[in-house]
């Protein structure tokens, strides 16, 4: 990765953080980049389910329970407000990964952090909690440079630190990009529960 590039998307995210002060504290985001053709939001949404055609709804963003998606690029972007994430599942990822590589990173209120890649239908590598000494997986080398660098920032770093970071290693790694306008207007999202789960609510 290039570090003045590195460095400018960090100073993206950091101002993305502070313009929406909830981002510090919870999301998930996930990003898809085909091997070859593009990826429509619609057979995205398929992968996400598990094989079933759900519609696209648009929804204001910041919503629980909901996948957004969106188009960056070359790149198929995921966005969960709360950080408890659905796309970050195993089985999840094995599915958004066919044909293609998936990065996806993730935090919240209970202070889990954590950075996964995955590819060709496998979750090759992960770095839970930001920490570079956790790298794990059936290819930790895909991650080897992500945990260099995260290791270059120390310990005892703000949390805000680690965030930013990674979410500006993901754009490096991507192409894709999160920013204000994402949050600014109703996005294609798929909302994870059923109106019988609604009744089951009232």
């Amino acid at each position: 990765m290039n570090p003045m590039d590195l460095q400018y998307a960090i100073t993206h995210y950091r101002r993305l953080i502070k313009e929406i002060g909830w981002l510090e504290e919870r999301m998930a985001w996930t990003v898809i980049l085909p091997v070859s053709g593009r990826l429509s939001l619609q057979e995205t949404a398929t992968r996400l389910t598990g094989g079933s055609h759900p519609e696209l709804s648009e929804l204001d963003p910041g919503l629980p329970d909901v996948v957004y998606l969106g188009q960056s690029g070359a790149a198929v972007m995921l966005f969960e407000a709360t950080g408890f994430s659905h796309a970050g599942g195993t089985q999840v990822l094995e599915r958004l990964s066919e044909n293609a590589r998936v990065w996806h990173v993730a935090w919240n209120i209970t202070g889990m952090r954590v950075l996964i890649h995955a590819a060709q239908g496998k979750v090759l590598a992960r770095i839970p909690e930001f920490a570079p000494d956790w790298l794990n997986g059936i290819d930790p080398d895909s991650l080897r440079e992500e945990a260099a660098i995260l290791r270059g920032i120390g310990r005892y770093r703000p949390p805000t630190r680690y965030k930013t970071k990674v979410m500006a290693m993901v754009e490096q790694r991507t192409g894709a990009r999160l920013d204000k306008q994402w949050f600014d207007r109703p996005r294609p999202a798929v909302p994870l529960w059923s109106p019988a789960e609604d009744i089951q609510r009232i």
